[in-house]
């Protein structure tokens, strides 16, 4: 009997405990779970809303990271607006059959553009979190367009039987936008592109620091 009596003790115990255990997992951590989850839920949703709303384009949440919507053209966002001013010169001499020069006409052209410097839009930008980090996955910042505003021909000087051309003048005006292009590459306004880029996602992330990667496929 009393061999019996401890085994029925043992046994109230250990049901006491698994309905102490059940309880415990179905009063909190189940609710713990389903709160995590939401919280996780809602962080991506918000990784989602930050890169829609930097780069003005559709996005959604795959495998915990957001990423813009697959689009069937390329789209550009744009960072940095400049306005600058380039000189080019054009200089010919010409003859008539190889032997009698006909003089030497020469052009000088300052052009002034409107420079915008961003990122072209594509599939595998997106936006995680790695590490605790928010790292965006951006292309290579880039010169978007070189617009002409306006120009000014500081010379244009004719040879004797050697014309300047509407030819020459598009010739130098075309020169001029390659080379605007050249200069706005070389002076650093990708650099601060990019640095546009962080910024404002730290300030809509709400973070010290963005990691931004340039590993597009």
């Amino acid at each position: 009997m009393e061999r019996q009596s401890e085994i029925w003790k043992t046994l109230r115990r250990l049901i006491t405990l698994t309905a102490i255990i059940g309880a415990a997992y179905f009063l909190v951590v189940r609710p713990l779970e389903r709160a995590l989850a939401g919280t996780k839920s809602s962080f991506e949703r918000g990784l989602a809303q930050v890169l829609g709303a930097i780069t003005n384009t559709d996005t959604r949440v795959v495998e915990g990271r957001a990423e813009i919507v697959s689009q069937a053209e390329v789209s550009e966002l744009s960072l940095l607006e400049l306005r600058m001013s380039a000189t080019r010169t054009i200089e010919k001499s010409e003859e008539f059959s190889g032997i009698i020069p006909l003089g030497t006409k020469k052009l000088i052209v300052r052009g002034h553009y409107t420079v915008k410097g961003g990122y072209r839009l594509k599939d595998g930008v997106s936006l995680r979190m790695e590490n605790g980090r928010p790292v965006a996955n951006f292309p290579k910042p880039e010169v978007l367009s070189v617009e002409l505003l306006d120009f000014d021909v500081l010379s244009e000087d004719d040879g004797w039987l050697n014309k300047v051309q509407p030819a020459d003048r598009a010739q130098i005006l075309r020169e001029l936008r390659n080379q605007m292009r050249e200069e706005a590459e070389k002076s650093g306004l990708l650099d601060t592109v990019e640095s546009s880029l962080r910024t404002r996602l730290r300030d809509l992330l709400g973070v010290q620091a963005v990691a931004v990667e340039q590993a597009l496929p």
